[in-house]
């Protein structure tokens, strides 16, 4: 029992961690030699990235940080698929650590990618009971409403603020377990609250378009 208790600690704070590794600050870095924080929007996150340095480096930046969210999901459902509580606290922690990353003082990115891979990972792996086209179908509508609204309006905030929207009521439309849908409902407040600004700029229609690769100065 104390074992077991051990094993899930340390499988939250390996999810907190792993959450905090900052994605589009290396990779920018890496690449680029510059902080990503000194350009574009200022976020840590895919989303800057695609906007400061290209598609190639953004898409790159986006895919490792959904698997920064599907691999501890991974984990719950390979070690304690019965542990409840855990998926909510592991799944939480991840989001946390993206959104608020020991290794950049706190400051990292808005957790959209993040949460696509936990949303990914809750209905590609069998946690609910509900029929396969009811698992698939919040992530299909999630990511279409998502890519949908960016292309529309050009605006990422837009199509991730409607998708932290919809998120929880996916889950309970297509009757997964309460837990997830409790879970969903935290990240997407979390979401929201790490879109504050971006929200603001909308209201005011100071928010930026990504219509292609901005000049570094």
């Amino acid at each position: 029992m104390a074992i077991n208790l051990l094993y899930k600690i340390l499988l939250v704070v390996f999810a907190y961690s792993f959450g905090s590794f900052p994605t589009a600050f290396i990779i920018y870095k890496a690449s680029k030699g510059g902080d990503i924080r000194n350009y574009g929007s200022g976020n840590v996150g895919g989303t800057n990235v695609l906007r400061s340095a290209g598609p190639g480096l953004g898409i790159l930046t986006i895919v490792v940080d959904i698997l920064k969210g599907f691999i501890p999901v991974l984990l719950i459902y390979l070690f304690f698929p019965a542990s409840y509580i855990l998926y909510i606290i592991t799944t939480v922690s991840v989001l946390i650590g993206h959104v608020f990353p020991v290794f950049l003082k706190f400051k990292g990115g808005k957790g959209v990618s993040t949460v696509g891979g936990m949303i990914i990972a809750s209905c590609v792996l069998p946690f609910s009971g509900a029929n396969l086209i009811l698992r698939l179908l919040p992530a299909v509508i999630i990511v279409l409403t998502v890519l949908v609204i960016f292309f529309l309006t050009r605006v990422m905030s837009i199509g991730s603020i409607t998708a932290a929207v919809i998120n929880p009521i996916m889950f309970y439309v297509c009757k997964y377990d309460n837990y997830i849908i409790i879970a969903a409902a935290i990240w997407s407040v979390i979401v929201l609250v790490a879109h504050r600004e971006n929200i603001k700029r909308l209201f005011k229609g100071e928010e930026k378009k990504i219509l292609r690769k901005e000049k570094e100065e």
